[in-house]
C-alpha cells in the first residue's frame, strides 16, 4: 500500500514538473529571443575603462549587465546632486557595456541634451551639453551599431527638435554655434562638394595624387611635421600651421591638402559623407547644411535605408517635416555678428517638400499624412504670394483645392492669403513673422526696381508694421529665443538677397534705384496710419 500510495504522489509531481518543464523552456526560448532582438548578449571587451570597471566585467562575464545597472544607479544620483561631468564619463561606460542595447544610448543622449542643458544658465554650458548627447550617438553608439534605424531616428530628432525649433532660450545660440563649426570645416560656404568628393582620403591617396617628392612633402620634413600633427592643427582653427601654409603659398599642393584634411574633418568629425549629400541636394534641392534641418534630413535618409513599420513612418515623416522647415527658413543669411545672422526661406525647395509629402501618403497611406500636408499647403501658398511669386501660389492654390476641395480653398487667391495672414499675425511663430517682413521687403524691392514708388513705400511699411507688432508682443523674456534681428539688418539682408535673385536687368534697376546707391531700403521711419496691416 505505501509502495502504491508513494507511487501515486510521484505520478502527480511528475505531472505537475513536466508541464513546468515545458512552460520553462518556452519562456526560456522567448528570452533567448528577445535578448538577440534586443542586442543584449554582446561580449565585446571595454577599451579605455577604468581598472576596477574592467576588473569587474571580465569576472562577471554574462554578468556584466550587472555593472551597467550599478553604473546606471550612480549615474541617476550623480543626476540628483547636480555633478553632471561624472555623467558624460558614467554614460559613455554604459554605453562600452552595452553596446547593442541602443535604447540605452538613445535615453543618455536625450537627457544631455534636453534636461541637463536647461539646467545651466550660460548659453556656452548648454551647448558643450547638446553637442556631447550629439556625440553619445553620432560618435559612440553608431560605432557600436553602425546601420542602426533606430539610432539615425534619434540622432536626427535632436537635429530636428532640440536645434531646429525655438524651444529654448539659447535656440539661437545653438543654430550660430552649429553654423560656426560647419562653415569651419568646410572653410566657408557653401563649398565644392565635387572637389571634396574627388580629394584624397587618406595620407596614401594623398602622396599617390601630388607624387612622393613634391613641396608639401620636403615643407613637412622642414618644419618637423608630420600630417597628423598638422591634421591636429587644422582641426583646432580650420587653418594650416603658419609655417607650413607660408612655405606651401598658393601651390596646388596646398589646395589639394586642404581639401583631403577638410574631407576627413567631414567624415570623421561630423560623420557626413559628401557623396551622400551630393545625392540629397540633387533630390531635394540645395539644402543649407550650416542649418540643423538638413542635418535631420540626412540622419532620416540613413534610418530610412534600414528602418521598418512604424519606424519608417516616423523617419518619413522627419524628412517632409524638416524639408517643410528649411522650406520656410532653410537659408542662412550671415551678414554682421554671429547673433544677428538671419535665416530667410528657401524657395526653391518647395517642389521637393511638396514631392515629400505625396511619395510619404502613396508609401504609409493619406490617413496619418494629409492633415500635415494641408498645412504645408497653406503655409506655401502664404510664402509663395508674399515673396512675390503670385503663379507659383495660384498653381499651389489649385493643388489644395484638388486635393481637398473648396472647404478651406473656397475664396480666390487673394481673399485667401489675406485672410490666412490675418490668422498667422494674430499669433504668429517667428518663422511666421520673419517670413512675412521678408516677404514684403522683397516685394518693396521689386516694386522698387519697376518704377512703383509708391508700392514700394507700402510694403516697406507693412513689414515695419509686423516688425514692431512682433517685436512689442513677445515681450523681453523671450527676445533671446524668439527676437527678429534688428529691421534695419533684415532691410539689408532682404537687399542683397534681391540683388542675388532678380534678372539682371531688375537686379542693376533696384541697385540704381536705391537711395544714394546704398544698399538699403530708405523709406519713411514710421509705418503710416493709412497702410493696412494683414
Amino acid at each position: 500500500m505505501r509502495l502504491k500510495g508513494t507511487f501515486g504522489v510521484m505520478l502527480v509531481l511528475a505531472g505537475l514538473v513536466v508541464p513546468l518543464l515545458v512552460g520553462t523552456y518556452h519562456v526560456q526560448q522567448r528570452m533567448n529571443r528577445i535578448r538577440v532582438e534586443e542586442r543584449l548578449t554582446d561580449t565585446e571587451p571595454l577599451l579605455n575603462a577604468p581598472p576596477l570597471v574592467a576588473f569587474t566585467t571580465v569576472a562577471l562575464g554574462g554578468f556584466r549587465g550587472l555593472v551597467a545597472d550599478w553604473l546606471w544607479l550612480r549615474s541617476q544620483k550623480m543626476q540628483d546632486e547636480g555633478n553632471y561631468f561624472e555623467m558624460v564619463q558614467l554614460a559613455s561606460w554604459i554605453v562600452k557595456l552595452q553596446p547593442r542595447f541602443t535604447g540605452a544610448s538613445a535615453f543618455l543622449a536625450w537627457n544631455m541634451a534636453y534636461n541637463i542643458s536647461v539646467t545651466f544658465n550660460s548659453f556656452e554650458d548648454r551647448w558643450k551639453w547638446v553637442q556631447r548627447g550629439i556625440e553619445l550617438i553620432r560618435d559612440e553608439a553608431l560605432f557600436y551599431n553602425p546601420g542602426d534605424p533606430d539610432l539615425f531616428h534619434e540622432l536626427g530628432w535632436i537635429y530636428q527638435h532640440k536645434l531646429g525649433r525655438d524651444l529654448d532660450d539659447a535656440n539661437r545660440f545653438y543654430k550660430t554655434q552649429m553654423a560656426r563649426e560647419v562653415i569651419k570645416v568646410l572653410g566657408g560656404y557653401p563649398p565644392d562638394w565635387d572637389r571634396l568628393i574627388a580629394a584624397p582620403r587618406t595620407v596614401e591617396q594623398l602622396r599617390e595624387r601630388l607624387g612622393p617628392d613634391t613641396t608639401l612633402w620636403r615643407s613637412l620634413e622642414a618644419n618637423v611635421l608630420t600630417f597628423e600633427t598638422v591634421e591636429h592643427e587644422f582641426r583646432k582653427t580650420g587653418e594650416l600651421p603658419t609655417a607650413l601654409k607660408a612655405a606651401l603659398g598658393e601651390t596646388g599642393d596646398r589646395s589639394v591638402l586642404e581639401l583631403c584634411l577638410r574631407r576627413r574633418w567631414l567624415e570623421d568629425g561630423l560623420k557626413l559623407d559628401p557623396a551622400r549629400i551630393k545625392v540629397l541636394n540633387a533630390k531635394y534641392g540645395g539644402l543649407d547644411w550650416r542649418l540643423p534641418e538638413a542635418h535631420a534630413i540626412y540622419w532620416a535618409n540613413r534610418g530610412l535605408e534600414a528602418a521598418r513599420g512604424d519606424l519608417s513612418v516616423k523617419c518619413d515623416r522627419m524628412i517632409f517635416q524638416s524639408l517643410a522647415a528649411a522650406y520656410k527658413a532653410g537659408r542662412l543669411v550671415c551678414v554682421g555678428e554671429p547673433q544677428n545672422w538671419e535665416t530667410m526661406p528657401n524657395l526653391g525647395l518647395v517642389d521637393a517638400v511638396n514631392q515629400s509629402y505625396v511619395d510619404a501618403m502613396e508609401k504609409h497611406g493619406r490617413s496619418i499624412i494629409q492633415g500635415a500636408y494641408q498645412n504645408f499647403l497653406v503655409d506655401a501658398i502664404v510664402e509663395l504670394y508674399t515673396f512675390g511669386q503670385q503663379k507659383k501660389a495660384q498653381e499651389y492654390f489649385e493643388k489644395g483645392r484638388k486635393e481637398f476641395g473648396k472647404g478651406r480653398f473656397y475664396k480666390t487667391l487673394d481673399e485667401f492669403v489675406l485672410e490666412e495672414l490675418a490668422k498667422d499675425m494674430a499669433l504668429a511663430s517667428f518663422e511666421q513673422a520673419q517670413g512675412a517682413i521678408q516677404g514684403y521687403l522683397l516685394q518693396s524691392c521689386h516694386a522698387l526696381a519697376i518704377g512703383e514708388n509708391d508700392a514700394a513705400v507700402t510694403f516697406e511699411r507693412i513689414a515695419a508694421r509686423i516688425w514692431q507688432k512682433y517685436t512689442s508682443e513677445i515681450g523681453e523674456t523671450t527676445t533671446e529665443r524668439r527676437g527678429l534681428p534688428p529691421y534695419e539688418q533684415m532691410k539689408v539682408n532682404v537687399v542683397q538677397r534681391a540683388l542675388e535673385v532678380f534678372p539682371p536687368d531688375t537686379a542693376q534697376r533696384l541697385r540704381a534705384a536705391l537711395p544714394q546707391g546704398k544698399e538699403a531700403l530708405k523709406f519713411a521711419d514710421s509705418p503710416s496710419a493709412s497702410v493696412p496691416t494683414p
